[in-house]
């Protein structure tokens, strides 16, 4: 099925959204809004941007959903605040949660005709992303590139190349899914980018998470057409990333221009095979060809040491006197000992807090204070209650929810962010999770529940769905 070509419409965006929008450009810009200023200008700014919506937002039926799938998070964090132990991050938590309400209204509040708007902007915001994370492992540039174990990640505007990762492998699926789905060689185009960016960044849990939705994505789209799509796509990431991989080990010399140079060459490459991926015989037997011939090359050239010597480090830890901190992220320790703190404190948790983390590990003790699982992080600090309001939240949206080749793109980025999630200390930088809810809220208006208008309404037309 082929759609009207993309992406941008004809359509403006309502203000409240272009101001949301405008909120995330500047936490992409300025570290995720993770630190406090940062995190007070961006919550400035989507909470304006909210305010500039509620003309509409107050008759509408979305705006429902989205209060009703807010209200058990809420609910949740009150409990936990009122009879745990530790509150002081309360406010931060409400407040997170008033911006992931207020990111879900934005896309929830963008007109059915102005989605591809909003689609065009959030990639742009991950092209930032995706720029500024290539370049730091190309000219070795602190700190948006950063060293891991001898090797350069990509840690981007965000400067932490998981946070990187955690947009650019959503928004790359994205692409692809639009892409196959549209006759705009621009989706191509912008996903080889932020693939290339999302690959500069190293991370395993994105990558283990890419992989997965991508089996998810081959059974939406059939090998056919998935392979079709794919082709140009892997031409141009053929292209433009094995230097920059060969250029990020930390004895390597830079060589940002060349990295550059490569990148235009294979991203030209795919805007000009784009047009004729169509006409390609047995392309699923091409596309497994060429990713055979990758890897069998790959294996045999430095390129192949680089990746491995990635993909082999063990989750480890820094010693560095008796009271040491995790460097490298000990997923094992970190995931044992927050589930003990969950076991202590299972109903209520220890509250909306920071835990602190101990262990001791061949006669060490060591420290942390992020789980590195946002689940089980959420199980530690609000407890059983916490994570059932996670859940009802999740059930009531998706028996509303519809998933089609329209919602598609949007869905598969959201379930790879928050597979990811599982992986990484992702939640706490503001800009991952208001983004994604954007993503949400583009999702309920392709699903079509404009005519809603009561709880009763909704809940009757999921019963209907439920019992077809």
């Amino acid at each position: 099925m082929e759609a009207v070509i993309e992406p941008g419409g004809e359509a403006r965006l309502p203000i409240g959204v272009t101001i949301i929008l405008g909120a995330l450009t500047f936490a992409a810009l300025r570290q995720g809004a993770y630190h406090q200023w940062q995190h007070q200008v961006f919550a400035v700014l989507a909470i304006f941007g909210a305010a500039a919506l509620v003309h509409v937002t107050l008759t509408s039926s979305l705006t429902r959903i989205i209060g009703f799938a807010t209200i058990p998070l809420l609910a949740s964090t009150l409990l936990s605040t009122l009879l745990a132990n530790d509150r002081s991050n309360a406010s931060s938590t409400f407040l997170l949660i008033g911006l992931i309400a207020a990111g879900a209204l934005a896309g929830a509040m963008t007109p059915r005709d102005h989605v591809p708007t909003l689609a065009a902007a959030l990639i742009g915001i991950a092209l930032v992303v995706a720029a500024t994370a290539i370049w730091g492992v190309a000219s070795h540039s602190a700190p948006w590139g950063r060293v891991t174990a001898g090797v350069w990640r990509g840690s981007s505007s965000l400067t932490y190349a998981n946070a990187a990762a955690a947009i650019l492998g959503p928004i790359t699926l994205l692409a692809m899914t639009k892409a196959a789905h549209t006759t705009s060689r621009w989706y191509a185009v912008a996903g080889v980018f932020t693939g290339i960016g999302f690959a500069s960044t190293q991370s395993r849990g994105g990558a283990l998470v890419f992989v997965l939705v991508g089996l998810f994505l081959i059974a939406h789209l059939g090998l056919r057409r998935f392979a079709t799509t794919v082709l140009p796509m892997l031409l141009g990431i053929v292209i433009g990333l094995p230097l920059l991989m060969l250029r990020a080990s930390v004895d390597a010399e830079p060589a940002p221009l060349l990295v550059v140079a490569l990148l235009v060459v294979g991203l030209s490459a795919t805007a000009v095979t784009w047009p004729y991926r169509e006409h390609l015989p047995k392309p699923h037997l091409l596309l497994a060809a060429l990713c055979a011939s990758v890897l069998g090359i790959a294996a045999r050239t430095p390129l192949g040491e680089a990746l491995s010597a990635r993909l082999s480090i063990r989750g480890g830890t820094r010693f560095g006197g008796p009271d040491a901190g995790v460097l490298l992220g000990d997923r094992s320790n970190t995931w044992r000992v927050a589930f003990g703190e969950f076991q202590e404190r299972p109903i209520f948790g220890h509250g909306p807090g920071e835990l602190e983390l101990r262990w001791i590990e061949e006669g060490r003790s060591f420290s942390t204070t992020f789980v590195h699982n946002e689940y089980l992080e959420l199980a530690a600090t609000h407890g059983l209650v916490g994570v059932v309001a996670l859940l009802a939240s999740v059930v009531f949206l998706s028996r509303v929810l519809r998933f089609d080749a329209t919602t598609a793109p949007f869905a598969l980025a959201l379930l790879a962010f928050m597979a990811h999630s599982a992986f990484d200390f992702l939640w706490h930088i503001p800009i991952l999770p208001v983004f994604f809810a954007t993503t949400l809220g583009a999702w309920l208006v392709l699903s079509d529940l404009s005519g809603l208008r009561t709880f009763k309404q909704i809940h009757q037309q999921t019963i209907e769905k439920t019992y077809a």
